[in-house]
């Protein structure tokens, strides 16, 4: 029996994105589809297959055991392991034919060691900090010597360099371009060494706004999913999200003036009012910071979040909307109707980005796919 409370993924709609997406790229750039955070919360192995098979060329995770989960589905395209790597991480990148991300000399000479213990060449991508300062080397000696070192590593290839855009997504281009430029120098310092790196830097804003940044590959996230960057206002490509969150009433109720709703006693009924209890709540990832301001769809309608959000219920105030009755389709993220909620708005409400809120949503809310 499947639970009524859950996500319906759409691989038609996440493929229309990718194709959207792919339109905005000169021909033969390299698409990278990231699957970090089980996709986003779309579920990792089947969105990297659906990605695969309209187009992508490679997949990009955040650790080594997401490059592994995936490899024991099956899957075989090429896998970036974004974050840093730690002891005896080398090992797992190898055998697992993963792609690792250095950015250090030491990260470089465990995977020399590892490598050629196993007597493979180890595919790799230099990660370059141009003002993110979260991960990758900052200067250009250190680049030069990280290359330099990389020439003397016989089970080494250096397949690729990168690096991530902080604000991408925002009107005021100016530190974009001052990052892109600062790419650029760096990367001619690989072509001079005679390293000829597949070269990425756009993520989704980057994708969308930077063309002149495109290099060899892009990395679109949060956009294959349908959703903007923050502070990013798309008008092209037309994205459409892929997910929908739904679920179903649980039971009707009438409130009188004066009783209170849930937890903590934080609403009370000015006049009598109809209610329906929802089966979700913070257990499943529905935040409880929406309690008495969120709102989901019953009949096309908007119905209010009253009271504090429970670990697996809400109850929404139903009084303008009739004839509602257990079983009735609830709409959490997702359209009904014309009317629409989506997991930005969801986000402005609960003071976060729409990537929290797809992430939020947890195991135990069953995916459902579709075509």
């Amino acid at each position: 029996m499947i639970r009524p409370t859950q996500a319906i993924v759409n691989l038609r709609t996440l493929e229309h994105n990718i194709k959207a997406l792919r339109g905005e790229l000169r021909p033969g750039t390299k698409f990278m589809a990231v699957v970090k955070a089980n996709a986003y919360g779309h579920g990792a192995v089947e969105i990297s297959k659906a990605a695969l098979g309209c187009g992508a060329d490679y997949l990009g995770v955040a650790i080594p055991e997401e490059g592994q989960f995936l490899r024991e589905a099956g899957i075989k395209a090429p896998i970036l392991v974004f974050g840093g790597l730690f002891e005896g991480y080398a090992r797992v990148i190898i055998e697992q034919n993963l792609i690792a991300t250095v950015h250090s000399i030491q990260t470089m000479q465990s995977i020399q060691d590892e490598a050629k213990s196993i007597g493979k060449i180890q595919p790799i991508h230099i990660k370059v900090d141009t003002g993110m300062n979260r991960i990758g080397i900052k200067n250009e000696a250190q680049l030069k010597k990280l290359l330099q070192f990389a020439q003397r590593c016989k089970n080494i290839h250096v397949e690729g360099i990168y690096t991530h855009f902080a604000v991408s997504e925002n009107p005021d281009k100016s530190f974009t371009l001052q990052q892109g430029e600062r790419f650029v120098r760096m990367a001619a310092i690989a072509k001079d060494l005679g390293f000829s790196p597949i070269l990425h830097a756009s993520n989704s804003g980057g994708l969308i706004h930077f063309p002149e940044f495109h290099f060899d590959m892009v990395r679109a996230g949060i956009s294959m999913y349908g959703y903007c960057p923050r502070g990013c206002s798309i008008g092209r490509p037309q994205l459409q999200p892929v997910l929908t969150w739904q679920t179903v009433v649980y039971c009707v109720k009438d409130i009188q003036p004066g009783e209170t709703v849930s937890y903590g006693r934080t609403f009370t009924a000015e006049k009598p009012i109809k209610v329906a209890t929802i089966p979700a709540g913070y257990g499943d990832g529905y935040k409880r910071c929406l309690s008495n301001k969120g709102f989901v769809l019953i009949h096309g309608k908007r119905a209010p979040i009253i009271g504090i959000v429970c670990m697996d219920m809400f109850m929404c105030d139903i009084t303008e909307i009739p004839d509602v009755a257990p079983g009735d389709e609830v709409i959490l993220i997702g359209k009904q109707d014309t009317a629409t909620i989506d997991a930005d708005e969801m986000a402005s409400l609960a003071g976060t980005i729409s990537y929290e809120i797809l992430l939020s949503i947890s195991n135990r809310v069953p995916r459902q796919y579709i075509n």
